[in-house]
Formats: structure tokens, C-alpha cells, sequence
């Protein structure tokens, strides 16, 4: 379940490490609310949701709706605090300005230093893939964005927190509240935060290799607590 603003490769470096389960990478929308409707009746019962930054959103309504065996979270972001509210109102401001500006504005609080030094060329691909994309739309939806922390209560799977160490746009605060509210399971799991170094908000991508080895690890041991494997219906997604 990739966020909106998400490079345009996807989860693939992930769905490679997860070869040995069903994979399946939900279609991007510009809004959670949106993305969680289009998604609710596509995602089955006991599967091991993994999703980046908004779209986490989502992903929690989705986890405690269809018991989910696990749930990954990247960069989660679940509310808007008015720290992330004035981060938003600025790349609306730089979007009014024209596409170039918003990237430029974007690129400082959405990627650690390593890549803002040496990762022009997927930065730029980055970027390519934004052109597409309905900014005004997303910018928008994500300041009417519900508190999505109740949900966070509603979950009964453990839950894998993962944040970039050098995250401006949404900070570690943002991943801690996400395992403070999350609960302890009957079997006295909850929510465990990793922080992956030298990485800024687009950390999946950063460091696809640490990403996809900690949530291999994370699924695989909670597949161990049992429950057979989910299959995706739809055969585009096989």
C-alpha cells in the first residue's frame, strides 16, 4: 500500500524480498479515506499489510477490519499535527508556484542527507513520477485528514513501526505515537518502532535492502504465531 507521493517503482525491491509469499501492490490514491474505500473490498481476511506514510492511514482501518496476521508501517502518518499542517500549507504555497517549486521544497523534508548529496538520479525519478500525479488533490486531502488514532485501538495483530533517523516531514515523534496507542494483543504483542539511519522520509527507498529485511523478519515471525496464508483474489495481482 504505497503512499501517493511514493517513487513510481513501488514496493518492488520489497515484493522480491517477500518472493516466497502471495505479493500484491494495491493501485495509489490521492487521498487515505479514498484509498481506504477502493481498497476494503480487495484486501482478504489475515494478511500482512505493509504501508508508507498515508496510506498507513488506511492500512490501520483495513488491519482491524480483516484481522490482519501483521501490519508494517513506514513513515506512518495517521493525523496532522500543526507541525505537519504548516509543512503541508508550504508545498501548497510552492505547488500555487508551479511543479519545479514544489519538488524543490518537497526534496529537503522528504529525503535524509546520504541521498540529497549522492541520489540525484533517483531523485529525479522521483520527481518524473510526481508529474503525473493530482498534487493539488493530494495536498488537500491530506489536510482534511481524520484523526486516525482511535483505529489504532482496534488492532489485534502486532505491528511493525519503521522511520526514517533523519524523517523532517513526519519526525520520530510520529511513529512513537503510533506505537503508544497501538495495544497489547492476547498474546502481549503490540507495536515495535525501527529506525532506519542515514534515511529521511522516503526511507523504503533510501535503504530498500534494510526495509525489505525488516519486514520479511517481521511477517515471517508473525506468520510463526500461526494462521494459514491469505490468498488475493484478483488474478491481476498474482
Amino acid at each position: 500500500m504505497p503512499g501517493y507521493l511514493a517513487p513510481p517503482a513501488g514496493f518492488r525491491v520489497l515484493a522480491k524480498a517477500l518472493s516466497g509469499f502471495d505479493v500484491s501492490e494495491l493501485e495509489r490514491f490521492p487521498t487515505a479515506p479514498q484509498a481506504y474505500q477502493e481498497w476494503r473490498t480487495r484486501v482478504p481476511r489475515n494478511a500482512h499489510l505493509v504501508a508508507f506514510a498515508e496510506a498507513s492511514w488506511a492500512a490501520i482501518h483495513l488491519a482491524a477490519e480483516s484481522e490482519a496476521h501483521s501490519l508494517s508501517v513506514f513513515g506512518p502518518i495517521v493525523r496532522v499535527d500543526a507541525a505537519l499542517e504548516a509543512r503541508l500549507r508550504a508545498l501548497k504555497t510552492a505547488h500555487a508556484t508551479g511543479f519545479a517549486a514544489f519538488v524543490e521544497a518537497a526534496k529537503p523534508w522528504f529525503f535524509g542527507a546520504y541521498f540529497l548529496e549522492h541520489g540525484q538520479e533517483p531523485i529525479a525519478a522521483w520527481a518524473e513520477g510526481l508529474a503525473d500525479l493530482d498534487l493539488g488533490q493530494w495536498i488537500g486531502g491530506m489536510l482534511e485528514l481524520p484523526d486516525g488514532r482511535k483505529a489504532l485501538r482496534r488492532l489485534r495483530c502486532p505491528v511493525l513501526v519503521g522511520i526514517g533517523a533523519e524523517d523532517v516531514f513526519t519526525p520520530s515523534r510520529c511513529a512513537q505515537e503510533v506505537v503508544d496507542w497501538v495495544p497489547a494483543n492476547e498474546r502481549g504483542l503490540g507495536a515495535v518502532r525501527v529506525s532506519l539511519e542515514g534515511c529521511g522520509h522516503l526511507a523504503p527507498w533510501e535503504n530498500p535492502a534494510e526495509a525489505a529485511s525488516l519486514v520479511e523478519g517481521f511477517i515471517r515471525g508473525a506468520g510463526s504465531l500461526g494462521g494459514e496464508a491469505p490468498v488475493w483474489d484478483d488474478p491481476r495481482w498474482g
